[in-house]
C-alpha cells in the first residue's frame, strides 16, 4: 500500500550489488556467477523472459531481472532461500534496501533471491509520461486524473500488470534457478504479493514473514485506519509520561478539522484543509514517528490561533516526487492498485455512474466511525483508497484472490503499534488467512517497523529467529523499544 537502514568481507561484493543502481544486473537469459559490472562472486545475476499473459502468449513478453546472493557457507546445501519484497506496489527490490546487510546473520546458510517485479527497476520498467508521482500528493482531482491519464497511456498493456502476474514471475525465476521452496519475506504491499504467491504456488513455499500486513479482501473505505488513528493517539499519550492526554488531542484534532474545513490554511507546501489534515495525521503516525510526537503540541498551538507549526508538519510529510523517489514506479503503483484491489462500483459502468455508486456508498457510512474527521475527508486523505481508481479506463473484472487454498506452513505477522496504513486490525485479518500464524505487535512503531531506527535491530532479530526456528522464543527486545517523545507546545514552537 502507499500505504511505500559492516558486513563481513565475504559479503562485501553482495552488499555492493545491492547498493548499486538496478542497471548493474546483467541482461542475459541464465544465471552467470560474477557476470556484469558490480556483480560479485557471491551473486548470480540475470534476466528471464516471461509472457505478458500466460494464458495468451500472443500478447508478447517482458523481462524479469533477478540477483541470487549466495550463502557464505557453500560446503553444504542452503537451508532456505529468502525472497523479500519491500512493497509499493511499484518499488524495486534490487538496490532498494540492504537486505544482505540487514539479514546477514542468516546468510551463512541461507541464499537471498532478489526479483524486481515486472514493470519495475531492471524488469522492463513501465513509463507514464503523462503523470508524475507528485500528482498523487496534490489535490484528489489531480490524483484521479493522473490515474486516468496513466491508464490511457499504457493502453492494453495495463491489464498484464497484476499481483498474480508478479507472483508467477517470481515462481518462474525460482524454477529457472532450480530452487525447490522459498522463504517469503513481504513488507507492506509485499505482504499482499507474498500471500498471492502462496495461494498460487503453495507447494513452493517453506515459510512466510509478513511485516505490516493486510488481507487480500480489505476495507477500501478506510474504517480500520480510522479506528487505528484514535488508538494510536491514545497509545502515544499513554506512553508519554504525562506529555499529552489522548482525548484532549482528539478534541483538538476535531476542532482543527472543522476549522480548516471552513477556512483552509495556505502554507508554503499548499493548502491545509480537512482532507490534508487527515492525510497529515495518517502519514505522521504511519511513517514519521519522529514527527508524530510533535502533533499534540502543534494542535494545541493551532487551537490557540498559531497554526504555523501544524502547517509545517503538513509540509514535512509530503512524499518525495520525481527522480528523488528513485526506485518507485508510478505506472506499476497505479496498475496494480486499480487492477487488483476491491472496487466500490461496478467496473463495467461508465465513469459518471461509478462516481454515483461511490457517492452512494460513502453516504451510507456512519460518521462516528471516522471521528474526529468526516468520512469523505478521512478517505480522501489516503491516496489509494476510496475513489482513487474511479477513472481507471479498464472495465474488466480483476483476478480473483482469496479463493485458493493457502499452504499450511509457518507464518509470522508483525504490525507496528502506531501504523494506520496497515493497522494491527488488518494484520490480524491477514494472519487469519493462515493456519496458526504467529502475530507480534511492535510497540511505538509505524509502518514497516524494520525501517524505524529505534526498533529495526529488534524486529530483524525476531524475523531472523523465526526464519531459523519457525518460532519466536525470545521477544524481550520489544520491551526495550523507546516510546515516541512527545513535544510540548513551547518545544514545538521553537
Amino acid at each position: 500500500m502507499y500505504r511505500m537502514r559492516s558486513v563481513a568481507a565475504g559479503l562485501a561484493a553482495a552488499a555492493l550489488l545491492l547498493s548499486l543502481p538496478c542497471a548493474v544486473v546483467a541482461a542475459h537469459a541464465g544465471p552467470g556467477r560474477g557476470t556484469g559490472p558490480g556483480c560479485g562472486a557471491e551473486a548470480d545475476c540475470g534476466t528471464l523472459r516471461v509472457p505478458l499473459d500466460r494464458e495468451n502468449p500472443s500478447a508478447g513478453s517482458t523481462t524479469i531481472a533477478y540477483a541470487l546472493v549466495r550463502r557464505r557457507d557453500l560446503s553444504r546445501p542452503a537451508e532456505g532461500t529468502i525472497v523479500p519484497n519491500p512493497g509499493g506496489p511499484g518499488v524495486a527490490v534490487i538496490g532498494h534496501r540492504d537486505y544482505a546487510g540487514q539479514y546477514r546473520h542468516l546468510l551463512d546458510r541461507y541464499d537471498l533471491l532478489l526479483v524486481d517485479p515486472r514493470g519495475v527497476g531492471a524488469s522492463d520498467p513501465l513509463r507514464c509520461d503523462s503523470a508524475r508521482r507528485s500528482d498523487l500528493s496534490g489535490s484528489r482531482a489531480l490524483a484521479l486524473e493522473a490515474v486516468r491519464a496513466c491508464g490511457d497511456e499504457l493502453g492494453a498493456r495495463r491489464r498484464y500488470y497484476t499481483t498474480a502476474a508478479a507472483a508467477d514471475d517470481i515462481d518462474a525465476v525460482r524454477a529457472h534457478l532450480g530452487i525447490g521452496r522459498l522463504d517469503l519475506l513481504g513488507q507492506s504491499y509485499g505482504t499482499y504479493l507474498m500471500t498471492v504467491y502462496a495461494e498460487r504456488h503453495p507447494s513452493h513455499v517453506r515459510s512466510i514473514v509478513l511485516s505490516s500486513a493486510y488481507p487480500l479482501d480489505f476495507d477500501m473505505l478506510g474504517g480500520p485506519a480510522a479506528r487505528a488513528m484514535r488508538r494510536s493517539v491514545g497509545l502515544l499519550c499513554r506512553r508519554s509520561g504525562g506529555g499529552c492526554e489522548g482525548d484532549e488531542v482528539l478534541g483538538d484534532l476535531r476542532t482543527m478539522a472543522r476549522r480548516v474545513a471552513d477556512r483552509p490554511i495556505r502554507h508554503a507546501g499548499g493548502v491545509l484543509d480537512e482532507t490534508a489534515l487527515a492525510s497529515t495525521v495518517y502519514k505522521l503516525a504511519s511513517s514519521h514517528a519522529d514527527l508524530f510526537g510533535r502533533l499534540p503540541g502543534a494542535l494545541r498551538l493551532a487551537v490557540g490561533g498559531d497554526a504555523r507549526p501544524l502547517a509545517q508538519l503538513a509540509e514535512r510529510v509530503r512524499p518525495l516526487s520525481g527522480s528523488a523517489a528513485g526506485t518507485f514506479s508510478l505506472p506499476m503503483y497505479v496498475a496494480v492498485t486499480c487492477n487488483d484491489y476491491p472496487a466500490l462500483w461496478d467496473r463495467a459502468a461508465s465513469v459518471r455512474e461509478r462516481f454515483r455508486q461511490y457517492a452512494s456508498r460513502v453516504a451510507r457510512l456512519d460518521p462516528a466511525e471516522y471521528r474526529p474527521f468526516r468520512p469523505q475527508a478521512w478517505i480522501g486523505g489516503i491516496v489509494d483508497l476510496g475513489d482513487f481508481c474511479v477513472r481507471w479506463p479498464d472495465r474488466a473484472a480483476p483476478v480473483r484472490y482469496g479463493v485458493g487454498r493457502l499452504p499450511d506452513v509457518p507464518v509470522l505477522v508483525l504490525s507496528g503499534e502506531l501504523d494506520l496504513s496497515t493497522p494491527t486490525e488488518e494484520g490480524l485479518l491477514a494472519a487469519g488467512q493462515y493456519r496458526g500464524a504467529e502475530v507480534i505487535e511492535v510497540p511505538s512503531t509505524g509502518h514497516v517497523a524494520e525501517k524505524d531506527g529505534r526498533a529495526s535491530s529488534c524486529v530483524i532479530s525476531l524475523e531472523t529467529q523465526f526464519l531459523r526456528h519457525w518460532h519466536v522464543a525470545d521477544r524481550s527486545c520489544l520491551s526495550r523499544i523507546p516510546p515516541v517523545p512527545v513535544w510540548s507546545p513551547s518545544e514545538v514552537k521553537r
